[in-house]
């Protein structure tokens, strides 16, 4: 009986501590307004000193990112903060970057300066046969830059959520769209 009592309480601890934890990232989690509710988290490896990273998710295919510090919210290049990743049918369509503040933010250090990048896949077929040589692979894969065969497609908005006029369409390699989609890369 007391083993189970013992047992019992263990467990009860360890749950709480954990239900603990999400409710001390919530206060992150509010801050995002674009960012749908209610929200549990996917993933964290936050070690004993406060240092690392978590990943909510929710049922609109949106999984908002963030890193902390000792226990404190991180910023990363350009103040990023935070980012949401959306989904569809298991691709990313898009990603949003915001401040520490909850304010999408632009960043010069990127490409166009956008705060958000929007991901179209005009030759689907095409696509699955390569990321299937990239599943294959896990990732651990040299393939040729394929941005010339016009697979994926982006779009860049400013923090005003405005269209970046491009001069021409600007497409990116079936490798780099996999690694966005597996979510590889911090700002």
């Amino acid at each position: 009986m007391k083993c189970f009592l013992s047992l019992f309480l263990g467990l009860f601890l360890y749950v709480s501590s954990f239900a603990q934890s999400t409710d001390n990232y919530r206060i992150y989690v509010n801050q995002i307004k674009q960012f749908s509710k209610p929200a549990k988290i996917l993933s964290k490896n936050v070690d004993a000193n406060g240092d690392g990273y978590v990943e909510f998710s929710n049922t609109k295919n949106q999984i908002l990112r963030f890193r902390l510090h000792n226990n404190k919210l991180q910023q990363g290049s350009c103040s990023i903060a935070f980012e949401i990743y959306y989904y569809e049918n298991n691709f990313l369509k898009r990603i949003e970057s915001f401040d520490k503040n909850g304010n999408l933010i632009g960043c010069p250090l990127k490409l166009n300066g956008e705060a958000v990048t929007e991901y179209t896949i005009e030759k689907p077929d095409l696509y699955l046969k390569k990321k299937k040589l990239i599943d294959d692979a896990e990732g651990n894969i040299s393939m040729k830059d394929d941005s010339s065969e016009k697979i994926i497609r982006v779009r860049y908005f400013g923090a005003n959520n405005i269209p970046i006029v491009q001069p021409k369409p600007t497409y990116i390699s079936s490798k780099t769209y996999w690694e966005f989609n597996i979510r590889m890369s911090w700002p």
